[in-house]
């Protein structure tokens, strides 16, 4: 995905937050983010679904950023970004068996990963948050 694209879906979202156009903030990043996760490039798409669940007035809204973590996780099934994302997300939302299931994926999925920087940043977000499940 084009950066400018991803700069220009942030900044005109938050202009119509900003102008009061709440509901059409979100829209405009639905296109960026199924975008993103056609092409396969999830770092994109967190950042997309991180900026939509805050536009709703400056609180995270959860259950739209978990739609997006399902849609993601189905091409990007493995992926300990996403996997790490929604287990915090079904912890936000109280469901921790889910959040320990994908906590347990995000661990295993990291440990097969090839990305030395996942591996060193993100494993031990896991560990910490995780670690009597990371077994």
């Amino acid at each position: 995905m084009e950066d400018e694209r991803l700069h220009d879906a942030l900044l005109g979202s938050l202009k119509l937050s900003e102008s009061g156009q709440l509901q059409d903030a979100p829209h405009l990043m639905d296109e960026v983010i199924a975008e993103a996760i056609n092409e396969g490039d999830g770092l994109t798409a967190l950042v997309a679904i991180d900026h939509a669940a805050i536009l709703n007035g400056g609180e995270r809204d959860r259950s739209l950023a978990r739609r997006y973590y399902e849609q993601l996780l189905i091409h990007s099934h493995e992926d300990p970004r996403v996997l790490y994302e929604s287990a915090n997300a079904a912890m936000e939302d109280g469901q921790i068996e889910i959040a320990k299931q994908y906590a347990k994926r995000c661990h295993q999925a990291i440990l097969h990963c090839n990305n030395e920087r996942i591996k060193r940043d993100l494993l031990d977000l896991v560990l910490e948050r995780w670690l009597v499940d990371a077994e």
